[in-house]
């Protein structure tokens, strides 16, 4: 039989059954939808800094700090040009420092731009970054010369040339006219080095001593540079010679910065290949700015993926498996009259394959609408247009398309085919549906893996409410925090304090919660040899009482009563070994106060000890308390202050929730991506029970109608049809349970405080389960009951 012929029965059959050809195509096109775009996301996540021409080469030099035990990526500024001097491996050496959002002029106004870098011109051949427009002559030289990304560059410059033009930039108040001398090709999205604009390290020196957060004297511009014990702010990068043995050097490394040391200043280097940036800097404290992976995260979605893959593969082999139950006459004949088994086998596979291939334009259409929401959850811009990426994510998937379709053709057929023409022809194998314990397992684990996904998401959804609810040790009702900027603190505070609905003022560093980080190490009091890691944050007056911080003893920081000193939290005083406490002498002073434990940082962490010293001339940023009271009023009376007291930098305020939102993003976006996926392997499970009951209640239409005829009642009827799916979802939530919780329980283990594992979430997963499985069949067994036994008997 020739492929065209087979063609015209596989079109003849799945029009002749519409509904299980349609419930089909929607299951493989939800299914092979959300693997094109997980694979553009694995794929992507996957290929990050693969753009980069000397990837394997680029290295960056890794200091473990003795005192703190962090590991950071900021090292001295004089150490990349000493360690490119010195050994003969190093081809090349970049400085890096990320500026981050910096004010552009467009016409009369200022706009906020992201990812401002400050390197040198090197970088451009180091990284194989190529430019588009103009020639980095004099870019070193001079701080007032710019580079920008072609998409800024076309953003304030339209079509026109921008080199030699004046791009504007402000910070502080103060403007920099700068020249652009050249326009670059723009990084790949999945590049931890992010730059639209480019200007050299002088310039970022200059701006780093205007923003610069010290104890004591700032250093000078010049200092930064030199210091061994300082200008700990800049990436150094190296760009080792081929065949340089990374492990020897590394070793040679190490020793030029124990020479460096000191009693104060422990530099123990080390060095983290470009490729290993992205997934390997989850504990490493740097200013890249830059995205880094979560290699957990990127399992559980590909897991899921494939789960939702097997899902609907599943569903595709159950619905062709009991369909062609129904076709086992028609291939008999065919055999009667000579067709070869191999025949009708290849004719079934092709037909399977047919709808596999008709299901996937249609999914990639799907998944090119559902990228950009799925990736805003997860936090990217990936997009399914023609990159590598795509094309090769299109291949997986015409693949796994092929794949899926001949697989599930093949064993179909060669079960439908194995059967004995005698008994085929008599019907006796066309009522056997019920009885293909391989089609029972596949149902099982289909509503296994939704019992799973429900009771995850479900998980999740409770730790991140508790994140939000859980008592932190500060104010949350009325609490505004608002970025200082370059306007006046101190006039600012004294025009709002006027406000009758502004109940407190103050300021900090950070306002908790954030995540922003000070570490320090100080002598214990009690044993002034041992060291003691602690984080630090300095405030203005008022500010535990603004923020609404319990006392243990003590009191706040007082003009007229204590002007010096520290207060601590509770686990300060354990590890500093205080005893007296009050009055007692630490390396800042002496502890005016102790507050109650409190959570300045994530829930992840566990509370650290904590120094608050009192410094208003470095806070960041305003704390005020407001009457909960005509809320609004009072904020546009803030807005007004805030324009009439001068400054360039815009109003922004958050509430303490939206202070949570950025501390929880990442487990916010988690768990909305798990709800979302399991929504939809949900949906295309019942998809798949709703044809197979279906096809059940075709092949039992005899049986159905002899039923009624001796007397059955129609809840009788349902309650038979359905027995076997209320068998089949008991058994998956006895198999899915241990796993939920193994999952689950894994997933915790990231946070300090966490939610207990409640048995209700494993009770709501398996009842949502029989809820959905009932609620899909029931329709269908319904109408199969309340048929007329007589069309019943006849359809027979």
């Amino acid at each position: 039989m020739s492929i065209k012929n087979n063609l015209l029965v596989s079109f003849r059959h799945l029009k002749a059954d519409k509904t299980n050809t349609l419930i089909n195509l929607t299951g493989l096109i939800f299914g092979l939808g959300i693997v094109a775009v997980i694979l553009v996301f694995v794929l992507n996540e996957l290929g990050y800094n693969r753009s980069f021409a000397n990837r394997n080469r680029i290295y960056r030099i890794i200091n473990q700090n003795e005192n703190d035990n962090n590991r950071w990526a900021n090292t001295p500024f004089v150490a990349g040009e000493t360690v490119a001097n010195q050994f003969a491996e190093v081809e090349a050496y970049v400085h890096q420092y990320n500026i981050g959002n910096m004010d552009v002029k467009s016409g009369a106004e200022f706009v906020e731009e992201k990812n401002m870098l400050c390197t040198e011109s090197s970088f451009f051949d180091v990284f194989g970054v190529n430019l588009i427009q103009g020639t980095l002559s004099g870019f070193d030289q001079s701080m007032g010369k710019i580079v920008l990304g072609e998409t800024i560059a076309r953003k304030y410059f339209g079509t026109e040339n921008p080199v030699g033009k004046v791009f504007t930039l402000r910070s502080k108040g103060v403007e920099s006219p700068m020249e652009v001398v050249a326009v670059f090709k723009d990084l790949p999205l999945n590049s931890t080095i992010k730059a639209s604009m480019i200007a050299n390290v002088d310039f970022g020196l200059e701006n780093l001593s205007q923003n610069i957060i010290s104890v004591g004297e700032k250093p000078s511009i010049q200092e930064m540079k030199d210091s061994w014990n300082g200008g700990v702010f800049f990436t150094n990068y190296l760009l080792l010679k081929k065949g340089t043995s990374v492990a020897a050097f590394e070793t040679k490394l190490n020793q030029l910065g124990i020479a460096q040391s000191d009693k104060d200043n422990k530099l123990n280097f080390s060095l983290q290949s470009l490729n290993d940036i992205y997934f390997g800097s989850d504990k490493i404290v740097d200013n890249n700015r830059g995205d880094k992976g979560n290699q957990s995260m990127l399992f559980i979605l590909a897991s899921v993926g494939f789960l939702i893959l097997i899902v609907a593969c599943i569903n595709y082999l159950n619905l062709t498996s009991a369909q062609a139950l129904t076709q086992t006459k028609a291939l008999a004949v065919r055999k009667v009259c000579g067709a070869p088994r191999f025949d009708l086998i290849r004719q079934m596979v092709q037909e399977s394959v047919l709808v596999s291939l008709v299901a996937l334009p249609f999914a990639l259409l799907a998944g090119h609408f559902a990228l950009p929401y799925i990736s805003q959850l997860l936090g990217k811009s990936y997009t399914l247009t023609l990159t590598n990426q795509f094309l090769v994510s299109l291949l997986i998937l015409i693949l796994i398309t092929v794949a899926t379709g001949a697989l599930s053709g093949f064993m179909v057929a060669v079960k439908i085919t194995s059967f004995r023409l005698v008994e085929t022809l008599k019907g006796q194998h066309t009522s056997a549906g019920n009885k293909h314990n391989l089609r029972k397992a596949m149902v099982v684990f289909q509503i296994s893996v939704f019992i799973v996904l429900i009771a995850v998401m479900a998980l999740v959804q409770k730790q991140v409410h508790y994140a939000f609810n859980k008592d932190l040790g500060i104010e949350k009702e009325g609490l505004l925090r608002v970025s200082l900027g370059d306007h006046d603190y101190k006039l600012f505070c004294q025009e709002i304090r006027k406000n009758p609905n502004v109940v407190q003022v103050s300021g900090a560093l950070w306002i908790p919660p954030h995540k922003g980080k000070m570490y320090m190490s100080i002598p214990r009091v009690d044993n002034k040899s041992e060291m003691v890691k602690v984080n630090g944050l300095f405030v203005d007056y008022g500010f535990a009482q603004t923020m609404g911080m319990k006392f243990v003893m003590g009191a706040d920081f007082d003009e007229e009563k204590n002007n010096s000193g520290v207060l601590v939290n509770e686990a300060a005083v354990k590890a500093l070994g205080l005893k007296e406490i009050v009055g007692e002498q630490t390396a800042f002073g002496p502890v005016v106060g102790v507050v109650k434990d409190f959570n300045m940082y994530s829930i992840h962490e566990a509370i650290t000890p904590m120094l608050i010293g009192l410094d208003p001339t470095m806070c960041r940023e305003i704390a005020i308390k407001m009457r909960t009271e005509n809320m609004p009023e009072t904020i546009e009376f803030l807005k007004q202050t805030w324009k009439s007291t001068g400054g360039t930098t815009a109003f922004d305020f958050d509430f303490t929730n939206d202070m949570l939102n950025q501390i929880y993003e990442s487990d916010i976006r988690f768990s909305k991506t798990i709800g979302l996926l399991a929504v939809i392997a949900i949906l295309i499970a019942s998809l798949g029970l709703f044809g197979l009951s279906l096809l059940i209640s075709r092949q039992k239409t005899k049986e159905i109608g002899i039923r009624k005829v001796t007397g059955a009642r129609i809840g009788e009827i349902v309650l038979f049809l359905n027995r076997d799916f209320v068998i089949w979802v008991s058994l998956a939530f006895a198999i899915s349970t241990p796993i939920a919780w193994y999952a689950m329980h894994r997933w915790l283990e990231s946070f300090a405080y966490k939610t207990p594992l409640s048995w209700w979430i494993f009770a709501l997963a398996g009842l949502l389960a029989l809820g959905i499985a009932l609620l899909t069949v029931s329709w269908q067994s319904w109408k199969a009951a309340t048929r007329n036994p007589v069309e019943a008997l006849r359809y027979e």
